[in-house]
């Protein structure tokens, strides 16, 4: 099969309507699956690994508007806390695993529809 980028329009249309497009599929994968406008809150593996960065997390967890707790499979023992913490809040978790994750996100706080946070990962 050729390449996307050298079929003709028409094709390209065609190939679109049969299998749907994804928008903003870089923007999903740095952030475990989730579109950047429904993240509250979000650390990095280093960011988790401290004091500081734990603290906005359980922090964030407090947000009403917070439905899912998504860590990274490689962050799950050092996100365990956090687990711990959203289960008290009622908050549902995903570990998620896909090696087309790029970045270094560790765990994402998502809302079900899209809020309007200017910074969504942490400071150092």
């Amino acid at each position: 099969m050729s390449n996307f980028s050298d079929k003709s329009n028409v094709e390209k249309a065609l190939l679109a309507g049969m299998h749907g497009v994804e928008l903003r599929r870089d923007e999903k994968r740095r952030y475990l699956g989730f579109f950047r406008e429904r993240v509250i809150q979000a650390v990095t593996f280093d960011q988790l690994r401290t004091k500081q960065g734990m603290e906005v997390m359980v922090k964030a967890l407090k947000d009403k508007r917070a439905v899912e707790l998504v860590i990274h499979q490689n962050a799950r023992g050092t996100a365990m806390p956090l687990i711990i913490e959203a289960q008290r809040k009622g908050l549902d978790f995903t570990i998620v695993s896909d090696p087309k994750f790029i970045g270094d996100v560790a765990v994402v706080l998502a809302a079900r529809d899209a809020v309007d946070v200017p910074q969504v990962m942490a400071e150092k």
